[in-house]
This record gives structure tokens, sequence and C-alpha cells, in this order.
């Protein structure tokens, strides 16, 4: 999990897709289900707690969008549940696919 952590540092020039991709190409190199299964908690978390409309932010949830470099990414509330949801479910892919 420490190289997604490391690389997801956000450039200005990052478009959300070519943020999905990295995720799903760092995501690929996790090897251990465990590590991926608490990503999906974090990005669990985030879907349940993290309401992009609301300018308070708590500082649990920050502090996940910063681990993960998403804090740029979902200032926009009408992307943020769209990106939410696709990383998600490249995260419960790939649980599945290392669990069998």
């Amino acid at each position: 999990m420490n190289s997604l952590q490391k690389q997801n540092t956000t450039d200005l020039t990052e478009t959300p897709d070519i943020y999905v991709h990295k995720f799903e190409n760092n995501l690929g190199e996790m090897n251990n289900w465990q590590d991926v299964e608490l990503l999906l908690l974090k990005l669990q978390f985030l879907g349940m707690n993290f309401d992009p409309f609301d300018n308070n932010v708590s500082s649990e949830c920050q502090q996940v969008m910063e681990n993960l470099g998403l804090t740029e990414h979902l200032k926009n509330p009408y992307l943020a549940t769209n990106i939410l949801l696709r990383l998600l479910d490249k995260t419960e892919e790939r649980i599945n696919k290392l669990k069998q």
C-alpha cells in the first residue's frame, strides 16, 4: 500500500481520469488482499462520511483524502461521487482477483 500512497501526489494538470488510471495501475501492483481490503475500508469510510457539497470536511476524511492523494479531485462535488465510486469498483475487483 505504501507504493500507492507515495505515487499519488497530485499535480495541477492531473485529471480525474488520469488519477483513476494511476490508482488502478498501483492497485494492480498490490498483491496482498489484506492491504487492498484496508484500502477498500478507507474508500468506504469516505463514501459514508464525506459530503462533497459540505465545505466542512472532518479531519478523518481529510486525512484519508490526503493519504490517497484525493483532496484536489474531490473538491468538485459533481465529480467526487463518480471518482469515489470508480475507485471503490476497481478496489473490489482487485480483492476478488486476489482471493481467487
